[in-house]
């Protein structure tokens, strides 16, 4: 999942670039980057599908004390458990 997460930002990071950039040459270059980004995601995403419903996770070091969720940006509640399931990509 952290994997999956990093080639996301950077995507976004790409995206913005692009956006910003008028050379042709340098656009083809960050054009190459977003496709291998998401190139990269699809495969995380299809490993990822592959061991969440095995037992491989627990080799992994997944916990009930690892699926908690923290909301640290709020002052009330900060330490409720709302989401404990692991999220699934199509």
């Amino acid at each position: 999942m952290s994997n999956i997460a990093s080639e996301q930002r950077a995507k976004v990071v790409y995206q913005y670039l692009y956006r910003q950039i008028e050379d042709k040459h340098v656009r083809e270059a960050i054009d190459f980057l977003l496709n291998r980004e998401e190139a990269h995601n699809a495969m995380f995403r299809e490993a990822f599908n592959k061991v969440s419903q095995t037992g491989s996770n627990q080799s992994f070091g997944v916990t009930n004390d690892s699926k908690l969720y923290f909301n640290l940006s709020a002052g009330n509640n900060q330490f409720e458990n709302t989401n404990t399931q692991s999220p699934h990509f199509n």
